[in-house]
């Protein structure tokens, strides 16, 4: 009894995790808010260090050889585009749903 209780309890719950997350992929980003000057500079320093230390560590991976040098400078050409569109947008970050789902097989 005890066994069936608490796969129903699971089930229950996780159910519960699932119709949150559902909700949440269509929620659009509020297009209303506006950065301070002071709020955008605080969020330029920090996507500046992440460029830096992103870019160290495929640095890293092509100096250890994970990566070719044409590997590595192919993913620093696109970081630089992703900070350069970040600036554009006022460092306000784009959440698009599908960069969650996993790629079906083209196969199947």
């Amino acid at each position: 009894m005890r066994k069936v209780f608490l796969s129903i309890l699971v089930v229950f719950i996780m159910s519960l995790g699932i119709g949150s997350f559902a909700t949440a992929e269509g929620e659009q980003q509020n297009p209303q808010v506006k950065l301070t000057e002071e709020q955008k500079s605080e969020l330029s320093k920090l996507h500046d260090e992440m460029l830096a230390t992103k870019k160290e560590l495929i640095n890293k991976y092509v100096e250890y050889g994970v990566f070719t040098k044409e590997q590595g400078d192919t993913m620093l050409k696109m970081l630089e585009k992703k900070h350069e569109k970040l600036k554009e947008n006022d460092f306000m970050m784009r959440w698009h749903p599908h960069h969650g789902k996993l790629k079906q097989d083209s196969n199947q």
